[in-house]
């Protein structure tokens, strides 16, 4: 029982589909995710299993929230991933955020943009599938004043009965591209009322 960590909901961050978030006691770094639905034992271990295969291939993590390992909680089996926070030490902020808000959007329009950039190369490069790429569960980390990253933080990794696209550079980045723009279309639907957005989406795709 020494070996279990105590959780409580003092603690919670946030809660997505199948996972609810806490804080990992004494370690602001890093985060615990549980399940706490039907179904969600799934989900996750499909997630997990792809974490190792990333990690087996030595991917940089650059687009991604790091994962180290399985625990156990007062709330269950619990999985700890890198907690992703601003500089200043406050947890980042979902990129839907900046997407909805007008004023936002403008502020941070060129840093925005390249660090769009730099997820779609991040994921092509490194070759790293998701089941889709949604505004919400991704991360914009001001990593100081002046430089910032996206960091996706869930629905990782490949569904389909055989993943060759996990294995084969190819079907992986004709995956990626295809999830890809996706996005770009869900974002400008999600936002219609903002039209810095499908400037931003026209200003990616030149």
């Amino acid at each position: 029982m020494s070996n279990t960590i105590q959780l409580s909901e003092e603690g919670y961050i946030s809660k997505g589909l199948h996972r609810k978030c806490y804080h990992y006691p004494n370690d602001p770094s890093k985060c615990i995710k549980v399940n706490y639905n039907v179904g969600a034992e799934e989900e996750t271990n499909r997630e997990i299993s792809y974490y190792k295969h990333l990690i087996k291939r030595n991917v940089s993590f650059d687009a991604l929230a790091k994962y180290y390992g399985p625990v156990s909680t007062s709330y269950g089996k619990g999985h700890v991933f890198e907690l992703i926070r601003d500089y200043t030490g406050e947890i980042a902020i979902p990129l839907e955020k900046y997407l909805a808000d007008k004023k936002l959007t403008k502020q941070y329009y060129d840093d925005l943009l390249l660090a769009l950039k730099t997820l779609k190369s991040a994921l092509l490069k490194d070759r790293i599938i998701t089941m889709t790429i949604k505004s919400k569960n991704i991360l914009f980390q001001h990593l100081s004043a002046e430089k910032s990253r996206l960091v996706i933080i869930d629905n990782i990794g490949n569904s389909t009965l055989i993943p060759i696209a996990n294995y084969i550079p190819f079907f992986a980045k004709a995956k990626i591209e295809r999830t890809w723009q996706r996005f770009l279309i869900s974002i400008i639907k999600e936002n219609s009322n903002n039209h810095l957005i499908t400037r931003l989406v026209d200003d990616l795709n030149q």
